[in-house]
């Protein structure tokens, strides 16, 4: 006669994944604030850099202005140095620089502010790059304007 095996405690996979999910439930629901303040802080940060941008745009702009206007006359003026036709083309120059980062700008955060805004991880990651290449351009400004 066959021997029979008495029951065999054993743990279903399902018990175990239902535990796992459960911790990573209680994981988020115990930072949900702070989550929730982080993403509060980035839209923030987001909305005070498209306004900070939409300002510098208006000045640089008037700016350039001036400069395309004044440039041309400074150069036919022999009292004019060097030094004050070389200031005023790489003024030129700068604000062409921050022109094109703003513009960068206009395109990039709009993105990241909607997928910010609608917890939309698929549109922040394919945002990343862009953001990555704008923070690069904004840098690229500062040994420009410490001249």
């Amino acid at each position: 006669m066959p021997t029979i095996n008495p029951p065999v405690n054993m743990v279903h996979f399902s018990d175990k994944m239902t535990e796992s999910l459960m911790n990573i439930n209680k994981v988020i629901q115990d930072n949900k604030s702070t989550l929730d303040s982080i993403q509060d802080m980035a839209i923030e940060l987001t909305r005070a850099i498209q306004s900070l941008e939409a300002a510098a745009v208006k000045y640089v702009r008037m700016a350039d202005k001036v400069l395309e206007t004044i440039v041309p006359l400074l150069k036919g003026l022999p009292i004019v140095g060097k030094e004050v036709l070389d200031f005023a083309t790489e003024a030129q120059e700068l604000a062409a620089k921050i022109v094109n980062a703003c513009e960068m700008a206009e395109k990039v955060l709009p993105g990241v502010e909607a997928g910010l805004t609608n917890a939309d991880m698929v549109k922040l990651k394919t945002s990343t790059g862009d953001v990555q290449q704008l923070t690069h351009s904004l840098q690229a400004l500062m040994p420009a304007a410490g001249k």
